[in-house]
């Protein structure tokens, strides 16, 4: 009985979206990739639309599932199209998948990774892909090896200014970290060896909260955050409000090494939910060595 409703199933999902004909057409690159922890891995995508979104307003989102092999969701890449969309012309930029070092690493084994596109209205899209479907309107791309970590893989250790990890809200944060007061805080990253990237994703708070308050510490109009390592990558100066990711190049060098690096926000956010002021929050840390071992 459970395999000829199973069937059923499979057959009425083709049957609907058999009667939509597809958006878009859609590629990933490549087909197969590793994912260490913790450790970023970029892909390409390719997406040309054939024809206009049926209803809504809001920009269409791309959303990208990481699935274990009885098919949960184990990680999220969703993001939103870097371009508008516009029958007729393709759409072609990377995704950086990552495992943070602020989360547990995954299990290892070979993962799924499958696309769609929808609205946040929660309205899925039909999309022409190689893929198989494994779901309504969500298409299997490529597959993803994780193994398990090894001894020197790289570990992140805070200084103690920085309130303790948080669990995530779901699962494409995993975790994070707020830093204390408007002070800065310091990480020690390591041992990394050869030339690569740091993969810093940070969060800097906006007046959205009523409970929050928002105090700029330098006498400037805007939070801003500076980041420093000790592994190179200059002195990055982000600011706004809203997620930033920031890569650090770390240059060549003999040996293993540990790279601090020295986040100093100009401001700080006070709330009657918390018992001490805060200001930047971490949201992703990992590595990205260099392929050649020779640069970023």
């Amino acid at each position: 009985m459970k395999r000829t409703i199973a069937v059923v199933l499979v057959a009425a999902l083709a049957g609907c979206a058999a009667e939509k004909p597809p958006v878009a057409e859609l590629t990933v690159s490549p087909s197969s990739l590793e994912l260490g922890w913790p450790e970023f891995a970029e892909i390409q995508i390719s997406i040309e639309p054939r024809a206009e979104l049926p209803g809504g307003e809001a920009p269409p989102i791309v959303f990208l599932h990481l699935l274990d092999e009885p098919g949960s969701v184990v990680r999220t890449f969703d993001h939103a199209l870097p371009q508008p969309w516009r029958p007729g012309r393709r759409i072609e930029y990377g995704v950086r998948l990552h495992q943070s070092a602020l989360g547990e690493p995954l299990e290892a084994g070979v993962y799924l990774l499958s696309v769609g596109l929808y609205r946040p209205e929660g309205e899925r899209f039909p999309l022409a892909t190689s893929g198989e479907p494994v779901s309504r309107f969500e298409y299997r791309v490529a597959t993803v090896t994780v193994a398990a970590p090894g001894e020197r893989m790289p570990h992140a250790r805070f200084s103690d200014n920085w309130l303790p990890p948080e669990p995530g809200a779901d699962r494409q944060v995993v975790a994070r970290r707020a830093l204390r007061g408007g002070a800065p805080g310091t990480l020690r990253f390591g041992p990394v060896e050869g030339a690569g990237r740091l993969f810093v994703g940070l969060v800097i708070p906006g007046q959205t909260e009523r409970s929050a308050r928002l105090e700029i510490l330098d006498g400037g109009t805007l939070p801003k955050v500076r980041i420093q390592s000790s592994c190179g990558g200059g002195q990055p100066e982000v600011s706004g409000a809203g997620r930033i990711d920031v890569d650090l190049e770390v240059t060549p060098a003999a040996g293993p090494r540990q790279c601090e690096i020295t986040i100093a926000p100009n401001f700080q956010v006070t709330s009657s939910e918390r018992a001490e002021a805060t200001s930047v929050v971490l949201e992703a840390l990992a590595w990205g060595p260099a392929a050649d071992g020779a640069g970023g």
